[in-house]
C-alpha cells in the first residue's frame, strides 16, 4: 500500500509517485530552486520526479 503524503499535491500525471492525478506517495521529497543565484530563486523543481517511462 502506497502511503499518501497529506497536505502534497502533485498535478505531474507522468511521476511514478503521482496517485489517483493528485496525491503523492514518495518517500521523501526535495524540492530545489531552479536557478544557482540566492536572489532570483523565485521558481522551484521537484528533484524527486521519476518518469513511468
Amino acid at each position: 500500500m502506497d502511503h499518501i503524503n497529506e497536505g502534497i499535491r502533485c498535478n505531474v500525471e507522468n511521476c511514478v509517485y503521482n496517485k489517483n492525478a493528485c496525491e503523492c506517495t514518495a518517500g521523501k521529497i526535495d524540492v530545489s530552486c531552479t536557478c544557482s543565484k540566492p536572489d532570483c530563486c523565485d521558481e522551484t523543481e521537484c528533484k524527486t520526479f521519476k518518469s513511468r517511462d
